[in-house]
């Protein structure tokens, strides 16, 4: 497989699970911390919402609806390949946990089940088009998009399908669900067109008209979903009826997934920026772009992290950038043996992501410091999903790597 490079131990934080719990916790702690102290709440995800990551549970690529890239899991401490299966052809998707199971699509259709504490199969099917979107869970279904542009839902339990909805274009960014009066699920498309679609029947309910091809997964919250794509604009949507609340020009293609919490949203585009955006006022507050020694801007194709203080974004000159979310500054960078498309987690005080160069990194979320690093000797374009003890990393020689605690 490869070498582990080992690093220190790091503080947790306590993560409640509710909303009231955790406000009466941080009260409680500031009176009690003396002042200068720092906690690191700002890794804790935005709200509860569904999908969201739990200790137990990595729904969806990013974590949560809102697409922010964070986890309250406790990562182990001394990561160790503990199992990899081959799954099929490229692995470009990113897995999701839940309740014990990982599941993963492969570029050649393989869809499979399996459990969390050997890599042992539970189910495995065959979808008859090529998967790059990564999967949804989402109240007991799992939800693969295919790049014959149809979107099928399958019963996490048995893999059996439930229904198929079909696009008249490829789906590269995967499902998101809002979990609303009337619950959907909502799909972009490579027919300029973001999808809204009963996740129980497979209905459509309405569709949204772009400029061009939607390729990223849309972030969902507070009634709204945001969606950027190849017509350089990143579009804001009311869910209860597929209204237009705002077009934001980005000025460059947006590959990535926007990231969104508390009326804020990152996003990066293909001409090297990252963009940091008021949602209350629809207008972009700051943009970062890295300096670099030919002067060439690095495409950001991966998705952002987003906490209450920080962007982390990583770019096609193999940086992982660290920004403060008020205004953009840099904070730390990082950099890797090759380009970085893979997108963040956060867990906690944990940074963890994949490189092209073939290494899943573990960073310090504080000052960017590499704590540990693995090379599974494939690249790793698709974000990691964590739960409590584990990590999970799909790669491009199509297997599944399982990082726990040592045995």
């Amino acid at each position: 497989m490869g070498d582990s490079e080992p690093g220190g131990m790091v503080v947790h934080s306590l993560a409640p699970s509710r909303r009231r719990e955790r406000r009466l916790l941080r009260r409680r702690a500031a009176a009690l911390l003396p002042l200068g102290w720092i906690v690191p709440w700002m890794v804790l995800p935005a709200v509860a919402q569904e999908p969201a990551a739990t200790g137990r549970s990595w729904p969806i690529s990013r974590g949560d609806a809102a697409l922010t890239g964070t986890s309250p899991a406790r990562l182990p401490e001394r990561p160790a390949l503990r199992w990899s299966v081959p799954l099929g052809d490229r692995l470009v998707a990113s897995p999701v946990i839940h309740d014990g199971r990982v599941f993963a699509a492969a570029l050649d259709g393989t869809v499979s089940a399996r459990r969390l504490a050997d890599g042992t199969e539970i189910w495995t099917v065959r979808i008859e088009d090529g998967v790059e979107a990564s999967p949804l869970l989402f109240r007991g279904r799992l939800f693969v998009g295919d790049l014959g542009g149809r979107l099928h839902a399958l019963d996490a339990a048995t893999g059996a399908t439930r229904w198929v909805y079909t696009t008249d274009g490829r789906i590269l960014g995967g499902a998101n669900a809002w979990a609303g009066e009337t619950p959907l699920l909502l799909v972009g498309s490579y027919d300029h067109r973001l999808h809204a679609i009963d996740p129980e029947t497979g209905r459509r309910v309405w569709v949204y008209e772009t400029e061009n091809y939607v390729h990223g997964i849309p972030a969902v919250a507070d009634g709204r979903a945001l969606v950027g794509g190849c017509d350089e604009t990143v579009h804001v949507v009311r869910l209860r009826d597929g209204e237009a609340q705002a077009r934001i020009e980005a000025g460059a293609y947006v590959a990535a997934s926007p990231a969104v919490r508390d009326g804020f949203a990152a996003v990066g585009h293909y001409h090297g920026e990252v963009l940091g955006i008021d949602l209350g006022a629809a207008a972009i507050r700051w943009r970062f772009a890295p300096e670099t020694p030919d002067g060439a801007a690095p495409a950001f194709y991966a998705a952002p992290a987003l906490t209450a203080t920080r962007v982390l974004a990583g770019a096609r000159d193999g940086r992982l950038y660290a920004l403060a979310r008020d205004d953009g500054a840099l904070l730390w960078q990082f950099e890797a043996r090759r380009d970085i498309d893979s997108p963040p987690v956060v867990a906690r005080d944990r940074v963890v992501f994949g490189s092209r160069d073939g290494r899943l990194y573990l960073l310090r979320f504080d000052d960017g410091a590499q704590l540990w690093s693995h090379l599974v000797g494939s690249p790793i374009v698709a974000a990691p999903a964590v739960v409590d003890g584990w990590i999970v990393a799909a790669a491009a020689d199509g297997a599944l790597y399982a990082f726990g605690e040592p045995e």
